[in-house]
């Protein structure tokens, strides 16, 4: 599958939307929807393609803030949290006053993740990691990264991450950019200390996978 195909897909289903589903075609939903959609046939293939052409509707180059925001946005579909703190609005964490999280904001307004409302907050410290379903640490918060993982220690939070060394410091999932595609490695060992669960079509995905997904972080 290429990027075509993949662009192409995505303006076929916005023009069978009826009228109903209009609200959808705005801002990122396009995106939000191809990622998904991308992620499933990779998953079922082994390829990779994670630069898209779709956004507002229309076929021109994506930025890599809006493909990013969709990845974390469609990682909640891949994780299955402990019994207990599967419940409740999904929360989407963005470290500091990152510009990240108005893309994020876009993408999440008015979503469900398996019957979970997702909302996007942003942190202006580590204090209030406790609440976070996931956790996103972008580069303008490196300095306080170790922080911000310190305090998601030992809680069911899935972190992500693009600082060089994210996974290194105990992060899940570290953005990596290669050419002009936007993909992932994934730390297990540190999402099976943290009692979370990964789908195994997701790591199929995962450039690199670090761990052993027969200890119970992979279903």
């Amino acid at each position: 599958m290429d990027l075509d195909e993949a662009a192409e897909h995505g303006q076929k289903r916005m023009h069978l939307r009826g009228p109903g589903r209009q609200r959808e075609e705005t801002e990122g939903a396009p995106v939000r929807r191809a990622v998904a959609w991308i992620l499933r046939r990779i998953a079922a293939t082994t390829a990779i393609v994670f630069v898209l052409l779709l956004q507002a509707g229309q076929a021109q180059k994506t930025s890599r803030d809006d493909v990013q925001a969709a990845y974390l946005y469609n990682f909640g579909k891949f994780v299955r949290w402990p019994q207990g703190v599967d419940r409740g609005p999904m929360l989407v964490c963005i470290a500091g006053r990152d510009p990240f999280g108005q893309a994020v904001g876009k993408l999440v307004d008015g979503e469900e993740i398996g019957g979970r409302p997702v909302e996007e907050r942003d942190l202006e410290g580590p204090e209030g990691v406790g609440a976070c379903s996931i956790l996103f640490v972008g580069t303008g918060e490196n300095a306080r990264e170790g922080s911000f993982l310190a305090a998601a220690q030992g809680k069911p939070i899935l972190t992500v991450g693009e600082g060089p060394d994210f996974l290194a410091h105990g992060g899940m999932i570290q953005f990596l950019l290669v050419g002009d595609h936007v993909r992932f490695a994934v730390n297990l060992e540190a999402v099976i200390r943290h009692r979370i669960v990964l789908s195994s079509e997701l790591l199929k995905v995962a450039v690199t996978v670090t761990g052993n997904p027969g200890t119970g972080g992979a279903k």
